[in-house]
């Protein structure tokens, strides 16, 4: 008795093993190739999706009446390289990362006193200022040539400053 259940259990395990190869083979195929044929719409919506809507942000600044000072404190509370080895002793400060933004430390204009600053990048600051006090913001700072870079700064209308880069 044990005999008959051993070889009737033989066959079958023989019988399903050389069954089995080809629909696997089959069955990774399909859905491999649906899987890329539904991943590229996926893509480009993604794609589509990571488009920003408007001007992105594209630095930020903290302004100081002692620069100097915060670039040591910002070293020392966060380890940033803070390089201000440059005519203006404006310190950079990189991001270090694929998403992070990359900043500044530097002196307050006048009596602006020390404040935060973020940055947006637009095509043409002039027509961005436009809006801004079309919408009852108004500009501090008109589009100006700071050897760097371009910019210019406006006040929303609770009186938060932000800044516009050009280009």
């Amino acid at each position: 008795m044990s005999a008959k259940r051993k070889s009737a259990k033989k066959p079958a395990k023989t019988t399903k093993k050389a069954a089995k190869p080809a629909p696997k083979a089959a069955k990774k195929a399909a859905p491999k190739a649906a899987a890329r044929k539904a991943a590229a719409p996926k893509r480009a919506a993604a794609r589509k999706a990571s488009k920003p809507a408007g001007p992105q942000i594209v630095h930020w600044e903290i302004q100081s009446q002692s620069p100097d000072k915060l670039h040591s404190f910002y070293a020392d509370v966060f380890g940033w390289k803070v390089d201000a080895n440059n005519p203006m002793n404006y310190g950079m400060v990189a991001s270090g990362g694929k998403d992070g933004i990359n900043g500044g430390i530097g002196g307050s204009p006048g009596t602006a006193g020390s404040r935060v600053l973020v940055y947006a990048n637009v095509d043409d600051i002039n027509a961005a200022l436009a809006r801004v006090e079309a919408s009852g913001g108004r500009t501090i700072m008109p589009r100006t040539d700071v050897g760097p870079v371009i910019m210019a700064l406006y006040t929303d209308p609770e009186g938060n400053v932000m800044g516009v880069i050009e280009g």
